[in-house]
């Protein structure tokens, strides 16, 4: 069996990385796997490095071009399965392998509601052979917003996440060494995420601003993530809240950064603060490097995350005072219990491994291709 997996640009995402995970396991994969995108970007050498191989085929001049030039590489190279990751890639993948043998796999990632991705969403769940989605909230979502679930196609498949990276040793990252960047003595916690409306940065620096107020000295805050230009203002209001009430002496904007598994390996804690996300890879890989988490309780959290514990805490979404709450909370458990905050977050670290790793998300999609295949 041959899986082609179609993807728009290889620049750094949620959806990138896990691609490049599932090919960086091929030779675990019970299938063949190809690469077919249209643009490069921040990974394309990282994809290559994995031996995959790889297809660009770039739109030039009529689409209808770029349409025929991909459903005549998908013949000759036999594909059985096209295994688009966005809603947009898998019209593209119904529409270039129409009276063809090639099924039509996609993954839902996202939430699509505008009048054209509606339109997009009802057309492919109707004519793909298999729709994936990343959690069951997402699901569920779906089935409610759509025409229901034909022929049962809707699967639930948890993204997987390549865990022998948060195994190796790292030096201790550079902002983390850096004395202008913290304090002795003082706590770090981080929040990992680029600045995009499907996240809140802007709760968690509000919440900072209580510590402050409340005389909390002892923590030294990272963001890590990079600043959106088409929505540069999300993270344009954060640093100005925190410049405006003199907080980057211990709030610190650190940009995008490719190293977060020793950046997680380095830091005491983790706080997230969602708007929307479908599945919260940042905060599953947080849970696994072994740290304590604090994040905001909506549905797709509490469903991959579990029941609350020491290793992870629950503040009521879009409330800046509960967070506070939660944070001094925890900063207190790990200064006055942190062999039992270990012991939890070392319990969970293991179930995080087991349940989301790259070789379960790999062996559920086997069934789903062979069910499909049939």
């Amino acid at each position: 069996m041959k899986v082609a997996y179609f993807i728009g640009s290889l620049n750094r995402g949620g959806t990138e990385m896990l691609t490049l995970d599932i090919c960086r396991k091929k030779d675990y994969a019970p299938y063949e796997i190809m690469l077919v995108y249209r643009n490069e970007g921040e990974l394309s050498e990282e994809f290559r490095e994995t031996e995959v191989k790889m297809v660009r085929i770039k739109p030039k001049g009529l689409k209808i071009g770029y349409f025929g030039q991909l459903r005549r590489m998908l013949k000759q190279e036999k594909v059985d399965i096209i295994h688009a990751q966005t809603l947009t890639d898998g019209v593209i993948a119904v529409l270039v392998t129409v009276f063809t043998n090639i099924k039509v796999v996609v993954s839902f990632h996202g939430f699509y509601r505008s009048a054209l991705m509606v339109l997009f969403r009802h057309f492919i769940m109707w004519n793909a052979e298999a729709m994936i989605f990343v959690s069951q909230f997402v699901r569920e979502w779906y089935v409610n917003h759509s025409l229901g679930c034909p022929n049962g196609h809707c699967n639930v498949v948890y993204n997987g996440i390549n865990f022998d990276k948060f195994q190796m040793q790292y030096e201790e990252p550079d902002f983390l060494r850096d004395n202008r960047l913290r304090k002795p003595g003082n706590l770090r916690f981080v929040m990992v995420g680029n600045f995009v409306s499907g996240r809140s940065q802007i709760v968690v620096c509000k919440s900072l601003k209580l510590l402050k107020d409340r005389g909390v000295q002892n923590v030294d805050f990272y963001f890590v993530g990079k600043r959106v230009d088409n929505e540069a203002n999300l993270y344009d209001d954060c640093e100005k809240y925190c410049t405006d009430n003199d907080m980057l002496d211990f709030v610190h904007f650190v940009g995008s950064r490719g190293d977060i598994p020793a950046i997680l390996k380095y830091v005491d804690g983790f706080v997230y603060s969602t708007n929307h996300d479908t599945f919260g890879i940042a905060v599953i890989e947080a849970l696994a490097s072994g740290l304590p988490v604090l994040v905001n309780d909506w549905p797709v959290m509490k469903e991959v995350s579990g029941s609350e514990s020491l290793a992870v805490r629950y503040f009521l979404s879009d409330n800046v005072q509960d967070c506070a709450n939660k944070m001094v909370a925890l900063i207190s458990q790990i200064k006055d219990n942190p062999e039992d905050v270990k012991s939890d977050c070392l319990m969970m670290a293991q179930k995080m491994c087991q349940t989301y790793s790259i070789e379960n998300h790999i062996n559920n999609l086997m069934k789903i291709y062979q069910c499909i295949g049939q």
